[in-house]
């Protein structure tokens, strides 16, 4: 085979099989041994071997480690990342040694973590887990959740993922609004969205869903201050980042009953958090795009990032375009 790319990543290492003859077809190898779903630092060295891509991200590897790893490994040419985001790994570090970084964003991806924001924030509202834990012990008492049809929406973070909310909001007859960065007008415009300043946003929405990328900017994003703007009951979405949010700040505002509740893609940082105990409060292990038709998807689109840098082509997603910038001598991949 004239190239091999090792699978770090434990979810795509749950479907690897599933596209060993695809690679094979296009001339590669793919290491992916199911026991490296729970890889520990000592066995990398080994998993790796003489690859010319990784898969990640792999939980066992931090930022240091994966900087060395290039370091120790010079046959490394590129990181494939089977997912959107990267604030885990130091991008820049990686240029400097003139390895390639791609990411992966087909469509699928994006829409099944839509779908799981909707679930979480219909969750919330209607305070499903609460009821589901009462009736398991054999309590049948209601309580009263607030209705979806007809609110406001506010979506933080227009791309992807946040458009695929804003189109499933039309079926609910939502007024929607936007705040983000760089604001795709024209999605906007065809879709009725209307673009806010954040501050407006978290005033007039009842339900504020949170689809930005976590980087220097947008790292507690949400503290104690923009919570105090949001309406009385509102209820916030959070399937992006736990670091958008200040989690005291959060955890506050909700158990004064401020805000109505929460879905939120990621446990609490304590065990013994007294949000678990809270009617409108959803938690999820962050799920995002684990769905099969997702988890597919991200890993087809990874290994094609991978396959294309290998063949001296220039991937669809790359997150580090001043690679290619370098001389070619401090680059480690090539261009046909």
């Amino acid at each position: 085979m004239k190239h091999c790319i090792a699978v770090l990543n434990p979810t795509c290492l749950e479907v690897a099989v599933a596209h060993r003859a695809w690679v094979a077809a296009r001339g590669a190898m793919l290491r992916a041994e199911p026991a490296w779903r729970e890889l520990r630092p000592a066995q990398v060295d080994q998993a790796v071997g003489e690859a010319q891509a990784v898969v990640l991200p792999a939980p066992a590897l931090g930022r240091q480690a994966l900087n060395e790893l290039m370091a120790r490994h010079p046959s490394l040419q590129v990181y494939a990342i089977a997912a959107s985001g990267y604030d885990w790994l130091d991008v820049e570090e990686a240029t400097r040694q003139g390895v390639l970084v791609t990411n992966s964003l087909p469509r699928e991806g994006a829409e099944v973590v839509a779908d799981l924001a909707w679930g979480l924030l219909l969750a919330a509202a209607r305070q499903l887990p609460h009821h589901h834990r009462l009736i398991q012990q054999g309590d049948h008492s209601r309580g009263i959740g607030v209705s979806v049809w007809g609110k406001n929406l506010g979506i933080v973070g227009l791309g992807r993922i946040g458009q695929a909310m804003a189109r499933r909001a039309r079926g609910f007859e939502m007024r929607v609004l936007a705040a983000a960065p760089r604001p795709d007008q024209a999605f906007a415009a065809a879709h009725g969205v209307e673009v806010v300043e954040l501050d407006e946003l978290l005033r007039q929405s009842d339900f504020v869903s949170l689809h930005a990328r976590l980087n220097d900017q947008t790292r507690g994003l949400l503290g104690a201050p923009e919570l105090a703007l949001m309406k009385t009951g509102a209820i916030l979405i959070n399937t992006a980042r736990r670091e958008l949010v200040a989690e005291v700040a959060l955890e506050a505002a909700l158990l004064a009953g401020r805000l109505g509740g929460a879905g939120l893609d990621d446990p609490p940082s304590r065990p013994d958090s007294p949000l678990l105990h809270l009617p409108g409060v959803v938690f999820a292990p962050h799920l995002g795009n684990r769905a099969h038709e997702g988890i597919h998807a991200v890993f087809r689109g990874a290994l094609e990032g991978a396959l294309d840098a290998l063949e001296g082509r220039r991937p669809a997603w790359v997150v580090n375009p001043e690679v290619y910038a370098l001389p070619a001598a401090q680059r480690r991949f090539a261009l046909h």
